[in-house]
């Protein structure tokens, strides 16, 4: 869980967190949900969050998306109450 909060105190991390709350996404569906942020970046934090078990990757049949895992309620609850103030 250490390693979890020292990723998403990472530059873009949380956002890219609060865009997969409602559910998975396209990466050109964050990249559009994240104004400012290059992709580089994006594709960069995917990698880390992805590292560290936040999120995971699955392939549809004509894409692939990224989503949260279950297992992180905790941060998805924190950031659902930063979301709210």
């Amino acid at each position: 869980m250490a390693t979890a909060l020292d990723v998403i105190g990472d530059r873009w991390a949380l956002l890219v967190v609060r865009e997969l709350l409602p559910g998975p996404r396209r990466f050109t569906d964050l990249a559009a949900g994240l104004p400012g942020i290059g992709t580089n970046t994006l594709t960069t934090r995917l990698k880390e969050l992805e590292a560290s078990a936040i999120i995971s990757r699955r392939w549809l049949p004509d894409r692939k998306s990224t989503r949260l895992n279950s297992s992180h309620t905790v941060i998805s609850y924190a950031v659902f109450c930063l979301k709210k103030k």
